[in-house]
């Protein structure tokens, strides 16, 4: 059996990494979409929830629940807008901070495992494909 294409060796290697990044996801509590708020919260705190849902792919509805879901869990809070109080704003709070970082440091922790050394090249690389793929999508 001869070399796997290496577009198969990255379709595999991303399904692979999204299945041990649900699992570590589940252990801590969270869901996939959870953990992507978390995250967007981390880059940029005291998002409107309507730009947080459209930053995810979601539409604000389908997201109210995992906000709802974070807010009872401590990790996330709710404020509305000082200036349109129309617009909701969502807040990381330090608790889901530390839930943040705990998954995040897992997932990475495991990554660097596998390829010490090798995340910068890794990334370029990635970053690379995803651009030259990208400009051909139509």
């Amino acid at each position: 059996m001869g070399e796997q294409p290496l577009d198969r060796l990255l379709i595999v290697a991303g399904a692979t990494l999204g299945r041990f990044r649900q699992q570590v996801v589940a252990e801590h509590g969270l869901s996939a979409t959870a953990l992507d708020l978390l995250t967007a919260l981390n880059c940029e705190d005291g998002l409107p929830h309507r730009e947080l849902a459209g930053r995810l792919g979601f539409t604000p509805a389908t997201l109210t629940p995992v906000v709802d879901v974070l807010e009872r869990t401590g990790d996330v809070r709710r404020e509305r807008d000082g200036t349109d109080r129309r617009v909701i704003r969502v807040y990381l709070t330090p608790s889901g901070r530390r839930r943040w970082a705990s998954v995040a440091d897992q997932v990475a922790r495991t990554l660097r495992e596998t390829m010490p050394g090798e995340e910068p090249a890794v990334r370029r690389y990635l970053g690379a494909v995803l651009a030259a793929v990208q400009g051909r999508l139509t």
